[in-house]
């Protein structure tokens, strides 16, 4: 049969549209001749037919064969289907030739388009069979035919410089992916200018291929063909409206540059789907996804990946404050977008969590999610699921997470290097087991600092925290050069416990390579032998923690848990920990218990009570085995006290 796998197709509606018409007899048609249907087809089954048997059209308009190739009569004319073909559509460097063909199937069906560059035309086979074994002397005549093998009669249509750019497009996306055209690999060029729209639900299901990419490219209808890098372009279209969703589907691999879609318009809450359970990698450069509806719903946009979807500058675009973007996958990447969220309606939250089993990765980076006012993801997830925000943009007073709750609270909320200023110290962790967010008021002089600004990690542990499952901060590093012999790797802290804490309670692993032989891991772990065990104290320090902290102020109002330092102990930090009747305010001086207090000391300030914390150091040594490669190590801090607040400098110090 003929080799129906065109490798490159052409769509554009307003192409389609500006294609003539079939006109009723007597109207004479010449072989080359190129019409569309009259009456307006049902959606999908816009057809380009091009004349292949020149006569005279009959009085009506024909039953028109809509499958790939397949010939029409229309009087005493013959027209054969050739949609979206790059030979009709001025692309002669992706048509096929006849030594394409042979190579691929020497055996032809009727309606198989071919370029043939000796006579610089287009020629058309008008009788099935098999060609013969060397290129016939074809003509570039229309309407003259010429014999190949014992059997098939190819016909001319002309020269190939009769066929313009885009005259000859499909007119639907959905088409191109229908059977016998977009094939697996294939690429598809849509015009910019095209505008494809329907009010029904709207289904494409892409090709299935694990080894070659489908590639779908928005590019200048004005320019030649085939496109160049720069002719891309971001203004084709694709729109359902009323209340008919979109699904973008199928299996493999898929590209996709500069194309909108937009699913729904009115009071609707059509929703718009964007993979499937089965597809191996797609990635859209420069796209827009748009849920128009203006009825909220929490999977709005829903992003379903089986494996791997990458979004490149590209934007979404919501109707309701109650949309969400949906995901359910094993990895989604967003990245590299300005203005990331479109239009003026603007969801309370943006990342909601899709039900089912599906577990997976987001990772949003370099982003500008700063439109977004609201909250970013929420604390009641449906499946286990870890966001990572990388070198993104948020906006000020945005909630960017919480402690996630529920029976799937496995789920973890990072963030790195994102903020709405320019800071570059922004290290957040949201797990069940508690949050690190960072602190530039408690601070250890000397300590870690990010571009001169010093800082600590605040952890807070949630009820939940317990040694077994204890929250962890992601790692801290240092380069240790020392080999063949013991390293102490120290972390420093403070806290307002009753006491110095415990290493059941707080502690870090240090994870170092320990083998000549190769770059293993061994582990030195800071904490009890296992959880039957009880844990000891850490050493007490004294290191100072006030150098960013406010000074206590006299007769003035605080809460519990506001933390200041006091001129007379230098280097410690006060907690408020208790308030009588009101005003809750400090003494008009400073009690003398201020003096020179001792770490846990507790004083009554006014109406408060103040204490002082505790400072403490965390040190593990590296002994057995002993540090056996220079490199890095890794320091990985656990907090396991339930309902706690800890700040940890997160220099090492060997």
């Amino acid at each position: 049969m003929a080799n129906l796998n065109v490798n490159t197709w052409y769509i554009d509606s307003a192409g389609w549209t500006a294609v003539a018409a079939w006109a009723a007899s007597p109207t004479a048609y010449t072989c080359g001749n190129l019409v569309r249907q009259l009456a307006t087809p049902a959606v999908g089954n816009e057809r380009v037919f091009v004349c292949a048997v020149a006569g005279t059209s009959g009085a009506s308009e024909p039953s028109w064969t809509l499958t790939r190739y397949g010939p029409t009569t229309t009087g005493s004319a013959t027209l054969y289907e050739c949609t979206g073909n790059p030979a009709v559509n001025g692309d002669l460097t992706n048509a096929i030739t006849w030594a394409l063909q042979h190579a691929s199937s020497t055996a032809v069906t009727v309606g198989l388009i071919i370029y043939d560059s000796v006579t610089a035309s287009l020629q058309i086979v008008t009788t099935a069979g098999t060609i013969g074994s060397s290129v016939p002397s074809f003509s570039a005549t229309a309407g003259t035919v010429t014999s190949d093998g014992a059997t098939v009669k190819w016909t001319s249509l002309g020269l190939a410089s009769t066929f313009q750019y885009w005259k000859a497009p499909l007119a639907r996306f959905q088409t191109a992916f229908a059977t016998s055209f977009a094939g697996a690999g294939a690429t598809v060029y849509i015009g910019s200018d095209h505008a494809e729209t329907q009010a029904a639900a709207m289904t494409v299901t892409l090709p299935t291929a694990l080894t070659a990419i489908t590639s779908t490219y928005c590019v200048d209808h004005t320019a030649n063909l085939p496109p160049t890098s720069s002719n891309l372009a971001t203004t084709a279209k694709i729109t359902t409206t009323g209340a008919n969703a979109m699904t973008l589907a199928g299996y493999q691999c898929w590209y996709c540059y500069g194309v909108t879609f937009s699913c729904g318009s009115g009071a609707t809450n059509a929703v718009l789907n964007i993979g499937s359970t089965s597809n191996e990698y797609w990635r859209f450069d420069s796209c827009a996804f748009i849920k128009a509806g203006t009825t909220g719903t929490a999977s709005a946009i829903t992003v379903n990946a089986a494996n791997y979807i990458d979004f490149n500058n590209t934007t979404f675009t919501f109707g309701s404050t109650t949309d969400s973007l949906y995901f359910n996958g094993s990895l989604i990447r967003w990245k590299n977008t300005a203005s990331a969220i479109g239009g003026s309606t603007l969801p309370a939250i943006l990342f909601n969590h899709q039900g089912g089993s599906a577990t997976g990765i987001f990772v949003v980076e370099g982003v500008d999610l700063s439109a977004i006012t609201g909250t970013l993801v929420p604390a009641s997830p449906e499946t286990v699921q870890w966001f990572q925000f990388r070198n993104c943009k948020f906006g000020s007073g945005v909630t960017v997470a919480a402690i996630p709750t529920g029976a799937l609270a496995s789920s973890i909320v990072d963030v790195i290097f994102s903020d709405s200023t320019g800071t570059t110290y922004q290290q957040q962790r949201w797990r069940y087991a508690g949050s690190s967010i960072p602190s530039t008021t408690v601070v250890r002089t000397g300590g870690a600092s990010t571009n001169g600004t010093p800082i600590s990690w605040k952890i807070a542990t949630s009820a939940n925290s317990v040694w077994l499952s204890p929250f962890e901060e992601p790692p801290t590093w240092l380069y240790n050069g020392t080999t063949g012999s013991n390293v102490t790797v120290t972390l420093y802290g403070i806290w307002f416990g009753s006491a110095l804490p415990n290493n059941d309670q707080i502690w870090h692993d240090v994870e170092y390579m320990g083998s000549s032989g190769s770059p293993i891991a061994s582990l030195g772990s800071g904490t009890k032998a296992n959880n039957l065990a009880s844990g000891v104290a850490w050493a007490s320090d004294t290191s100072a923690w006030d150098a960013a902290a406010t000074a206590r102020a006299n007769s003035t109002v605080y809460a519990v848990g506001n933390i200041f330092k006091q001129s007379g102990s230098p280097g410690s930090l006060f907690i408020v920990t208790a308030i009588g009747s009101s005003p809750h305010q400090s003494a008009a001086s400073p009690p003398a218990g201020y003096t020179s207090a001792a770490d846990g000391a507790v004083i009554t300030d006014g109406n408060l009570t103040v204490q002082a914390g505790y400072r403490f150091a965390m040190t593990v040594t590296l002994s057995a085995p002993q540090p056996q490669l220079a490199g890095y190590l890794y320091s990985y801090v656990k907090a396991a006290l339930a309902s706690t607040t800890f700040y940890i400098d997160p220099l090492i110090v060997l």
